[in-house]
């Protein structure tokens, strides 16, 4: 019953993605600063991880908030790649199931030109992934072009 009220007065679910993105731009804001802040860096990537946490025990289902999880991991100092790639994995997982749901429905849309911008969103978001998981080369996105 603890565990409900607590979940029931926390801010609304888009205040805290908010909260989190803001949280994680102070730590890279602070990693450029010359000045000795890696606990404050700590701080700020750390209240984001539990802040997003709280976001995927709510819903699991939204992209983003996998994505910003990796992106957290790596803003600790120092940082923690194998937790980073865990979220990141599971944000590509989930982006490449969107696109193939969007392109097997693409003739049910009456609007091609909105369905191809969204597939283009998407394929951007799935490089930039890739890109911080390392498993991007210029000659993948040679072959999604084609496609």
């Amino acid at each position: 019953l603890v565990d409900v009220d607590a979940a029931s007065s926390l801010p609304e679910y888009n205040f805290r993605c908010q909260t989190a993105k803001i949280m994680l731009e102070c730590a890279s804001l602070l990693e450029n600063d010359s000045s000795d802040a890696n606990d404050t860096i700590n701080q700020c990537a750390e209240s984001a991880i539990q802040v997003l946490g709280s976001l995927i025990a709510q819903n699991d289902e939204v992209i983003e908030v996998w994505y910003l999880l990796g992106c957290a991991f790596m803003a600790c100092t120092p940082p923690n790649p194998e937790s980073a790639h865990y979220y990141w994995e599971n944000a590509l997982t989930m982006l490449n199931k969107v696109k193939k749901g969007l392109e097997e429905s693409i003739d049910d849309y009456d609007d091609d030109e909105c369905i191809e911008n969204e597939l283009e969103v998407i394929e951007c978001q799935i490089i930039d992934v890739k890109k911080k998981l390392g498993k991007y080369k210029e000659d993948d996105e040679d072959e999604d072009m084609e496609d």
